[in-house]
C-alpha cells in the first residue's frame, strides 16, 4: 500500500510515467514474499522451541549426566559438520549460522561441563577459554560480519572480565590488564594484517575496534573527575605500556593499507591511547582545573575525530564526533552551575543550551553532507 501510494504521487508529480509505475507494481508482485505466513510460522516454532526448553528445565535434574554431556557432544559435532558441509556447498549463510552455532554450543558445554563436575571459578576463566577453543574456527572459516561480531565480542569479553577481577592485583596482572586494554586496537591491527580474512569479517572487527578504542577513551575521560595518586598513576603507566605498543603497530599498518584513511589514522588509533593516559598516568586532584583539562583533551580529541572523519568522507562519524562534543558543553554547564540547574532559570537556560546545541549540530552536520 505505500508503494501504491509513492507510485500514485509520483506519476502526479510527473516524475514517472503510469506505465512505468505498472511495471514497479508488477516487478514487486512477483518478487512478494509471504511476510505473514512467515511470520506465523516463525512465531509457531519459537512456541515449539520455548515448550522444548520449558520440558528439558523442568526434568533437569532428573536427566542423567551423561545423557545431557552426550546430547550436547552430538549436537556441537552436527552444527560442525553442517557449517563445514555448507561452505563447501557454497551456502555462505547457512555456513555461517552453523558457525555461529557452533560457537554458542561451545560455551553452552563449557558451562555444562562446569555443572555437571561441580566446578568453580570466575567468569572470565570459562570466556577465555571460549575463545581459545571457538576463536580460531570463527577465524578461519567466518566470511561476514555476523562472524566477526561475534568474534570480536568474544576477543573482549574475557579479557575485560580478567582486568575487572583482578584491578587490585599488582605485578604482572598489570600488564595482562594492559594486555586487556590493548585488544579494541588489536582487532583493528588484525583486520588490516590479515588479508585473506573475508571482507565482512574484516569490516566488523575494525568497527567492534574502534568503537571500543573510542569508548575506552571517553570513559577514561572520567579519571580526570577523580584523586590520581602518584602511585595510581604509576600503575596506570604500566597499564598503558600494551595498548600504546599495539597503538603504534596498528598505526604503522593502517599507514601502509588503502582500506584506512590516512587523516584518521592519528585520531582514531593513536589519540585515544594519549587521552587515555593523560587521564590515568599522570596525578592530579580532583580539582575544577583538573576537570577543565580533562575537558579540553576530550574536545580535543573529537574535534580531530571530526575533522579526519570530514577529509576522509566518513561522515556518520563526523556526526558523532560532533555530538559527542556538544554533549561534553552541556555537561560542563551541569558541573558549573550544578545548583542553578534546580532552579526555574538555570533549566531555562539549560534547555535554551540543549536547544542551540542540537540546531548547531543539524546545521554542520548538513552543511558536511550537502559539501559531499
Amino acid at each position: 500500500m505505500s508503494l501504491d501510494r509513492k507510485l500514485d504521487a509520483w506519476i502526479e508529480a510527473g516524475l514517472i510515467e503510469k506505465a512505468t509505475a505498472d511495471a514497479i507494481r508488477a516487478h514487486e508482485s512477483a518478487a512478494e514474499r509471504p511476510t505473514a505466513l512467515w511470520a506465523i510460522s516463525g512465531l509457531g516454532l519459537l512456541a515449539l522451541t520455548l515448550g522444548i526448553i520449558l520440558v528439558i528445565s523442568a526434568n533437569w535434574d532428573r536427566i542423567a549426566d551423561w545423557v545431557k554431556l552426550s546430547t550436547h557432544m552430538a549436537l556441537l559435532c552436527a552444527a560442525a559438520a553442517a557449517a563445514f558441509w555448507a561452505a563447501g556447498q557454497n551456502r555462505r549463510w547457512v555456513a555461517e549460522s552453523a558457525l555461529f552455532l557452533t560457537a554458542m554450543l561451545v560455551l553452552g558445554g563449557i558451562a555444562l561441563h562446569a555443572q555437571v563436575y561441580q566446578l568453580t571459578g570466575p567468569a572470565w576463566h570459562a570466556l577465555l577459554l571460549w575463545l581459545l577453543l571457538a576463536g580460531p574456527a570463527l577465524l578461519v572459516g567466518g566470511q561476514t560480519r555476523l562472524a566477526g561480531y561475534l568474534f570480536a565480542a568474544m576477543a573482549l569479553l574475557g579479557p575485560t572480565g580478567m582486568a575487572i577481577d583482578t584491578v587490585d592485583k599488582g605485578g604482572i596482572w598489570r600488564l595482562a590488564q594492559g594486555a586487556a586494554m590493548a585488544v579494541p586496537l588489536a582487532l583493528i591491527a588484525l583486520s588490516l594484517a590479515k588479508q585473506q580474512l573475508a571482507p565482512g569479517f574484516r569490516l566488523a572487527l575494525r568497527e567492534t575496534g574502534i568503537i571500543a578504542t573510542l569508548a575506552a577513551a571517553s570513559i577514561a575521560h572520567f579519571a580526570w573527575a577523580s584523586n590520581i595518586t602518584a602511585a595510581q598513576a604509576s600503575d596506570n603507566a604500566l597499564r598503558m605500556l600494551a595498548p600504546a605498543t599495539v597503538a603504534l603497530f596498528t598505526a604503522g599498518l593502517a599507514l601502509r593499507s588503502t582500506e584506512f584513511p590516512r587523516a584518521l589514522v592519528v585520531p582514531l588509533i593513536v589519540a585515544p591511547v594519549i587521552a587515555a593516559a593523560l587521564a590515568l598516568a599522570i596525578p592530579h586532584p580532583d580539582h575544577m582545573l583538573s576537570r577543565l583539562v580533562g575537558v579540553a583533551v576530550f574536545i580535543g580529541l573529537w574535534a580531530a575525530i571530526a575533522q579526519g572523519a570530514a577529509a576522509s568522507g566518513w561522515n556518520a562519524l563526523f556526526a558523532i564526533a560532533v555530538a559527542a562534543i556538544g554533549l561534553r558543553i552541556f555537561i560542563i554547564y551541569i558541573e558549573l552551575f550544578g545548583s542553578l540547574a534546580a532552579t526555574g532559570g538555570g533549566l531555562i537556560l539549560g534547555g535554551g543550551l540543549v536547544v542551540g546545541l542540537t540546531w548547531l549540530w543539524n546545521r554542520i552536520v548538513r552543511r558536511r553532507r550537502a559539501a559531499s
